[in-house]
This record gives C-alpha cells, sequence and structure tokens, in this order.
C-alpha cells in the first residue's frame, strides 16, 4: 500500500482531497471537548496494513473529542491522529429506530505505520479520549501488496473491477444493504488459491467464485465455481469465509463479496486476501508458532481447548495439593539427573485402523489419551479398562479440526454385560416439561461397583466421517481443581473520586472444596481494589436439571470493587492490571496463577457526563440500548 501513481486501486487516490480537508480544518480543543463518556469506535476503514507501508485511514464513531491517539495491544503499528469532523447526519426517514438519540456520528482522521518487521496478524486497536478508552476492532497487518476498492459500483459480473496481480489485499465496503462486490482476476492452469474476508463482528461476509462463461440467455452471465460462508457459528471459531479452489484452466475469473444476508452499510468494511494457498499456510504456522502471550488463558469445557500428554501435571498446577508422585527411575538414573524426576507423561493411544468389534477392543490403563478419527459412516471405537470400587474417573473431549455442530463425538461406557454406565448426553426437563438433550465436551463419573468397562466413541448422528472428523480423547482419574474464571469485562473506565464494581465467576472443577483467592496487580497509583457483596436477582424455581453434577461445573460468584481516590492522577495510557487466582484448601495456599490482562484507565470527572451514576460498562449498555437517564 505504498503510495504510488497508479490510477487505480492504490492507497494514493482518493486521499489527497482528503488530506487537504484534514489539514484545512483545527484540531480539536480538548479544553472545549464534550466529553460525556468512554468514546465508542464502529468502525475503521482500510482495516488494516502492508508491512513497512504508511497510508492514511478513517476511524468512525461517537464521544472522540479530545481523541490524542490509539493504542495497540502489540507492537509494530503506530497511528497519529490528523484531525475529527462530525459525518452528514443522514436524513430522519434513514436513520435505524435504535439510533434514535444517539450522539452524532465522528470521522476520525489518522496516518498509520506499519514497520517492516511487523508481525503478519490482527491486532486490537483502540481509541484513548479524556473520557478512557474504547473497546476494541482488529487491524490487519498483512505482507501482500495493498488495492482499495475504486469503484463506487460493481455489484455486476459484467463490471468487476479488475485486480493487479496476486497476491493481494483487497480493502473494500459493503456501503449499502444488498450490494454485492465483484472483483476480476487472472489465474494459470493448476493453481491453487486461497481466497479470505476479514471484517468487523457486525458482518457476516461469504465469497462466491464465478467463471464468465456466458449463457445462451446472456453473453455477461457467470457460472459459479464455489462457494464459503462458513456456517458454524461456535464461540471459539471464527466464522469469517475461507475458499480454496484448485483452477484447472488458466483464464479470467470472478471472486464475489457480500453479505450472507445482504448485510450493509458504512460499518460494513472488509480485507480480502487472495495468495497461493501453500504461502498462506506457511503464514498462518508461521504467527502461532512466534505470537501468543507466555500464558494462555485457561479454558475447560471447551470443544477447541488443546489436550496434552502433560494434562495431568496442568491440572495438578490449578490445585493446592502436594505435588503429584514422579515416575519411578532407576538409583542410576536419579544419580545422574539434577534436581527432581520429570513427572511421567500421559501415554498416546492411536485408535485409527483399530478393529471395530467390540470382542476386539483394546485395552488400556488410566490416564491414556486416545487420539482418532471417525473415518467412515457408522465407525465406532473402542476401548476397555478397569475400575474399582469409589474410582472417580473424568472424560474430557478435544475435536482439532471440525467440531459441533458439524461433528458431535457421542461417548457411551457400558458395563460387561453392555448395560450403559455412562454417556456425554446431558438432559434437562426444561420450563415447557420438554426433554432437552445436548452433548457435552466433559463428563465426570464416580463408580459405584468395580468390573471391566467399554468405552465406546462415535458421531452421534452415524451419518458421517471423514478425515476431518478427528477426536482427542482423555479419560483419567478426577482431579480436583480450580477451574476457569470468567471476567467479562476486559478494560475499565475509572472515574476518580468514584467506586465501580467488578463481578467474577470462579468455577470449582471435579468436587473441588477449597477457596479461590482473587488479587489485582499493577493497579495505577491512587486506586485500590476490596472485596464487596451484591445483591443478586431471585432466580427462577429450578427445573430437572438431571444429572448436572456430570456435565457442568459448580460456580461461585465473586465481586471486587476498584476504588479511585478523589486525587488519583489520570492515566494518559492504558495500564494493564492482571487478574490473579490462587486455590487455597486446608490452608494451603496453591500456585498464583492469572487469570486476564484487564486494561485500565483513570480519567478526570470532568470527563464524564453527571447525568447518569452508572459505572462505565452499565452506561455503554445504556447508551446502546438508547434509555434516557435522568440527573436523579
Amino acid at each position: 500500500m505504498a503510495l504510488s501513481s497508479k490510477p487505480a486501486g492504490s492507497f494514493s487516490r482518493g486521499w489527497m482531497v482528503t488530506v487537504l480537508l484534514v489539514l484545512l480544518q483545527p484540531l480539536p480543543c480538548p479544553a472545549e471537548a464534550d466529553t460525556s463518556g468512554p468514546p465508542e469506535i464502529l468502525s475503521l476503514f482500510p482495516l488494516g496494513g502492508r508491512q513497512g507501508e504508511a497510508f492514511q485511514g478513517t476511524l468512525r464513531g461517537r464521544g472522540l473529542e479530545g481523541a490524542r491517539q490509539l493504542w495497540f495491544d502489540s507492537g509494530g503499528v503506530r497511528a497519529t491522529v490528523l484531525g475529527l469532523r462530525n459525518e452528514e447526519a443522514p436524513k430522519p426517514e434513514e436513520t435505524p429506530r435504535s439510533d434514535a438519540g444517539a450522539k452524532p456520528v465522528q470521522l476520525l482522521s489518522l496516518r498509520f505505520q506499519v514497520d517492516p518487521t511487523a508481525q503478519p496478524g490482527p491486532r486490537s486497536l483502540r481509541a484513548i479520549t479524556p473520557g478512557g478508552l474504547s473497546h476494541p476492532l482488529t487491524f490487519h497487518v498483512h505482507a501482500e501488496p495493498g488495492h482499495l476498492e475504486s469503484r463506487p459500483s460493481h455489484d455486476l459480473a459484467s463490471e468487476a473491477e479488475p485486480l493487479p496481480e496476486w497476491p493481494l489485499a483487497v480493502h473494500g465496503t459493503i456501503g449499502r444493504p444488498a450490494e454485492v462486490d465483484y472483483y476480476a482476476f487472472s489465474v494459470s492452469e493448476g493453481e491453487r488459491l486461497r481466497f479470505e474476508v476479514r471484517s468487523l463482528a457486525l458482518s457476516d461476509m461469504a465469497i462466491s467464485l464465478y467463471e464468465p462463461a456466458g449463457s445462451w440467455f446472456s453473453p455477461h452471465r457467470a457460472r459459479r465455481l464455489a462457494f464459503s460462508d462458513e456456517p458454524v457459528a461456535y464461540p471459539e471459531l471464527s466464522t469469517e469465509p475461507v475458499l480454496r479452489y484448485r483452477f484447472g484452466k488458466s483464464g479470467r475469473y470472478l471472486v464475489r463479496v457480500s453479505g450472507f444476508l445482504g448485510e450493509g452499510g458504512p460499518d460494513h468494511p472488509y480485507l480480502l486476501r487472495i495468495a497461493r494457498d501453500a504461502e498462506r499456510d506457511k503464514e498462518e504456522a508461521s504467527v502461532s508458532a512466534s505470537g501468543g502471550s507466555d500464558w494462555e488463558p485457561w479454558r475447560e469445557r471447551s470443544w477447541t481447548r488443546k489436550l496434552g500428554t502433560d494434562r495431568m501435571e496442568a491440572l495438578r498446577a490449578r490445585t493446592a495439593l502436594p505435588p503429584a508422585t514422579p515416575m519411578k527411575q532407576s538409583a542410576e538414573e536419579q544419580a545422574g539427573t539434577q534436581g527432581p524426576p520429570a513427572p511421567e507423561a500421559i501415554p498416546v493411544i492411536e485408535l485409527d485402523g483399530a478393529p471395530d468389534e467390540a470382542s476386539e477392543a483394546m485395552e488400556v490403563t488410566l490416564p491414556a489419551l486416545l487420539a482418532g478419527t471417525i473415518e467412515h459412516p457408522g465407525d465406532i471405537d473402542r476401548v476397555r479398562f478397569a475400575a474399582k470400587v469409589g474410582d472417580r474417573v473424568a472424560l474430557e473431549i478435544e475435536t482439532p479440526r471440525a467440531t459441533v455442530p458439524i461433528f458431535n463425538p457421542y461417548l457411551k461406557m457400558v458395563d460387561a454385560e453392555g448395560a450403559e454406565v455412562l454417556t456425554n448426553v446431558h438432559s434437562i426437563l426444561n420450563a415447557n416439561t420438554e426433554i432437552e438433550k445436548q452433548i457435552r465436551p466433559k463428563v465426570i463419573h464416580s463408580f459405584p461397583r468395580a468390573g471391566e468397562f467399554t468405552l465406546e466413541i462415535r458421531d452421534i448422528t452415524a451419518a458421517f466421517g471423514g478425515p476431518s472428523m478427528a477426536y482427542r480423547v482423555l479419560i483419567r482419574p478426577q482431579v480436583p481443581h480450580m477451574g476457569q474464571i470468567h471476567l467479562e469485562e476486559d478494560h475499565l473506565n475509572l472515574v476518580a473520586g468514584r467506586a465501580t464494581p467488578v463481578s467474577l465467576v470462579t468455577d470449582q472443577e471435579e468436587h473441588f472444596e477449597g477457596s479461590i483467592a482473587l488479587s489485582l496487580e499493577g493497579l495505577p497509583p491512587g486506586v485500590t481494589a476490596v472485596a464487596a457483596t451484591r445483591a443478586e436477582p431471585d432466580a427462577p424455581p429450578a427445573v430437572n436439571e438431571g444429572r448436572k453434577e456430570r456435565y457442568v461445573s459448580r460456580s461461585r460468584k465473586a465481586s471486587l470493587v476498584l476504588v479511585a481516590a478523589a486525587d488519583a492522577p489520570p492515566t494518559p495510557v492504558p495500564v494493564v492490571v492482571k487478574v490473579m487466582a490462587q486455590p487455597v484448601v486446608e490452608g494451603r495456599m496453591g500456585r498464583m496463577t492469572p487469570v486476564k490482562d484487564l486494561l485500565l484507565m483513570v480519567v478526570a470527572p470532568a470527563a464524564i457526563s453527571t447525568r447518569t451514576a452508572l459505572n462505565p460498562v452499565e452506561k455503554t449498555v445504556a447508551e446502546r440500548d438508547n434509555r434516557r437517564v435522568s440527573p436523579d
């Protein structure tokens, strides 16, 4: 995206006028700014930039008066504020009902500089104003040359905007509902390309690939070759579309970007990346290997969390129990090593190719990590193991490729007579007196009698199979431990002289009976955290939740109040505060464990409207729902 003289698609086209308009407007004066709360950012265009290049961009939002800078969660990108102006107000009949009475939309002009050594990949971007810190948007650093959408309308195949040679990163916008954007490109025979779209949470984008073949009805008609929408909506998986295609012949082709349900508007920008499939796979592997922090947030009851051979040690690290007995070593081995011997790793049992007959099921000892694939419809993998009276086991399931609702792993445990002992299907009697069933990625069980048991692994539909339906099932003894700590907020704007409550939920896994101590590290000067209680609303009458203890962790609620002293100095940039947790069992303190990084800013009382006594999170929700808060 270097500034160049290319007439179409370069980042310089159209920006000369923008820069002149920005320079002619005075920068907003903080003293006169109407900073009535934290900023709200709606969209960004373009959604990213190429390594080593500088370019202009526009942030669309509300409450941006006095914006000083942007904050990124990782290095390699800088942004300079050029100016601020109000967007032209839409006509009343064009204003959505949900936006009636909202603050005017503002456009913040920016100049971005991406370092040549910046690692490709997404970053979180936030705006900083006297009112505090905004929620994040994603900024993408890419290695491909950049191309800006240059035609105001190219929603017909015959009007497709031509693209330069790939690899390429195309920045565009679905500017109105039902709009589609066609782009034309050339490719050689045998090339396998990957097309992917990155957008904002408001959008649900789709990619279509066409060949301009023509027909008897119209010489401009295009024939669709492939389509991708990523229909799986799972909280931990991306819903951005990715399309891979091998071209059987050389020629000119079309790619179409659209909203799956016809979404469109000024807050629907997108980034379309076109590259050779193998090159994109290499880049993703490089980013995965080099990116990330020194610790990863703990996830317990998830289909996509990693189950490794060190799982038992990871669980024991979240307890306050004595360390596990290390694996046995000979006297010679102990003499030749320094420090205690390493704990024994969980053995991995490969089940692909194992016999399907129940009588030939492989025998395993616990703990064991089972790895396999539902290779064809109706495929069932089995293992046998022995248990004693009172043994407590936990079964955890990971779906490393396809996951629910595409692949629905069904686990069933039977005794020597074939009677069902346990499944991962949780049955609930809902408020309509109907039985609701849901498969779970974790289940625990205590054996009331000894014997030999068989574990069966299959797809719950028995209608699908293939390489994508891979699984890892860990069957192990239970370890009472501190589970996941849930904290909804990722940033807080504290007002000097006021208190802001923070609610947390702690999971007690596998009959953990201890306490969990919570603390905050790195608070800025003048800010303290104290424990608190909160009144909870009356819960509705409980329905029959089945054997809930098998499938759902026990949870406890906790509250902290962050108090900013009246003389607490405002923070010019966000302070990273670490939320920490520590298990406590019978007076023993476990390991201090990081839970989450919380971005915190202290703002002056004058920067917050006196019309409301809501905390920043509640205030944002109130504004979004268009509720009016009286001065009282």
